[in-house]
């Protein structure tokens, strides 16, 4: 059984060492040891195919000519010790999802140099998202409870659940996000979000959102694939707390 997979995860390896298998355990929220145990299905396998892919396309992009607005090899590298680092902590992801929010927005704030990283999670009927941990890296504090309704910036709401990343270079004037404008993101002096939904047994369950005050700023690839991994991290701590979906 899963031969197929295990496979795909040595190629996975061939192609980028272990940052490899960390980027491809991240977005298929499957270890190396669960894709060896699981059946072949197509599903799987189609699945593990488009991971390998974007695993490729972080090889290319963290070679001597990177593309315009990716970042240096040594960025990539950065990104992905954290991620290590994460996956290390094995009590987080077994144990306390709520600290391992915290933990991600701490890291995700640190590593990407940005002033906001927060965990949102919806409602059972997709009417609010509640703030379970927000981050705030210039004062190093944490807080929660803020809620935001569907009703009052329902653009934003159907990106979320369509869309496997939300990068709003200008959040002010992105069709997704500038409902937000008058209400949050001028009042706080947010210019650009970047936002991933979590998701928990094929279930869009909450978001993670980074915000960057000052100048708008343009996300790369390789931040939208961090913020992606960071994602991931907390959809696995909340598959493994109990079988819970909620923080």
């Amino acid at each position: 059984m899963g031969a197929a997979l295990s496979n795909i995860i040595l190629e996975a390896e061939r192609v980028a060492g272990l940052q490899g298998k960390l980027i491809l355990s991240g977005i298929t929220r499957m270890t190396t040891g669960q894709a060896a145990s699981a059946l072949d299905t197509p599903q799987l396998i189609s699945q593990f195919k488009a991971a390998l892919a974007e695993v490729k396309a972080s090889v290319r992009s963290s070679g001597t000519e990177l593309p315009a607005g990716n970042s240096s090899p040594e960025t990539l590298r950065r990104h992905m010790d954290v991620y290590l680092d994460l996956m290390t902590q094995r009590s987080l992801v077994l144990g306390d999802p709520l600290e391992t929010a915290r933990r991600v927005d701490e890291l995700a704030a640190e590593t990407l140099n940005i002033a906001r990283v927060s965990v949102w999670m919806l409602d059972a009927e997709s009417t609010k998202i509640t703030c379970t941990d927000l981050f705030e890296r210039a004062g190093g504090k944490h807080s929660s409870g803020t809620v935001l309704f569907a009703k009052d910036f329902k653009p934003y709401f159907v990106a979320l659940a369509t869309q496997r990343t939300i990068a709003a270079h200008d959040a002010q004037t992105d069709p997704r996000t500038a409902c937000f404008t008058t209400v949050y993101l001028k009042p706080l002096g947010i210019t650009s979000m970047l936002d991933v939904p979590v998701w928990v047994n094929a279930k869009m369950v909450g978001v993670v959102c980074h915000e960057h005050l000052g100048p708008a700023r343009q996300w790369n690839t390789d931040e939208e694939r961090f913020a992606y991994l960071m994602a991931a991290f907390v959809s696995l701590s909340m598959e493994r707390h109990t079988g819970s979906a909620r923080l």
